[in-house]
């Protein structure tokens, strides 16, 4: 009995862990799939178009900058929900309530169930980001949510970020990143006290190259060591 009683406490302590390393899996599964139809649609809207800054785009306290960057990526991408021209409460319910404000963004959900948003920060794509060329022009943002509406809406758990820039789309909190540092918006001890990014933002390079959300389990991970818990 004694011994039954001990399998048992271990299987309820390692049943858990064993679900939520599935569950990471499938997360790390939809941002790659997401991440490539993006990088895809980027390049054909700059194949017809140009790259950001020549798509007529102002800034970020124009809310009409949000849609054509919206448009210029969901013109080459299955949308199976267009809450681009939607009030406040329809994209809330048919998209995103975390970005269910149409001042600040533009929202879509595609075919795999994922909904992104997109927020373009300045029309010319020179705001500084990083060390790399790509993150020294920066145009603006677009976040995924890769389970649409579902819960937990929470950055570094199923909503990540990427930069869009001159180059091409790159994940936030990258090695080279200097802004949304992996350090600073990647640990689970830390909350953001920014007002401009939310803890959890710089989680994204982390899962698509490490292609794990071990930050969520200990805190000594880095780019120039450690990449796992285990």
């Amino acid at each position: 009995m004694i011994t039954l009683g001990v399998i048992g406490i271990v299987a309820a302590m390692t049943l858990p862990v064993i679900t939520q390393k599935t569950q990471d899996k499938q997360t790390v599964s939809q941002l790659k799939k997401a991440y490539s139809a993006l990088s895809q649609a980027y390049l054909m809207a700059v194949n017809e178009n140009g790259t950001p800054e020549n798509w007529g785009a102002g800034g970020i306290n124009e809310d009409e900058s949000h849609k054509i960057m919206a448009r210029n990526f969901t013109k080459y991408m299955k949308v199976i929900v267009d809450c681009i021209d939607m009030s406040n409460s329809d994209v809330a319910k048919y998209c995103s309530e975390k970005f269910a404000n149409t001042k600040y963004y533009s929202t879509v959900r595609i075919a795999d169930g994922a909904t992104v948003s997109f927020r373009m920060w300045y029309g010319d794509c020179k705001s500084v980001y990083g060390t790399t060329k790509p993150l020294k022009n920066v145009c603006g943002r677009f976040t995924v949510d890769v389970n649409g509406n579902k819960k937990p809406n929470e950055y570094g758990q199923d909503m990540f970020s990427f930069y869009v820039t001159k180059q091409g789309i790159f994940p936030m909190g990258s090695e080279n990143d200097t802004v949304v540092m992996f350090k600073k918006y990647c640990d689970r001890h830390k909350i953001s006290e920014d007002t401009n990014y939310d803890h959890g933002m710089g989680c994204t390079a982390w899962v698509l190259m490490n292609e794990n959300l071990d930050y969520k389990y200990c805190d000594d991970l880095n780019w120039g060591g450690k990449t796992k818990c285990k």
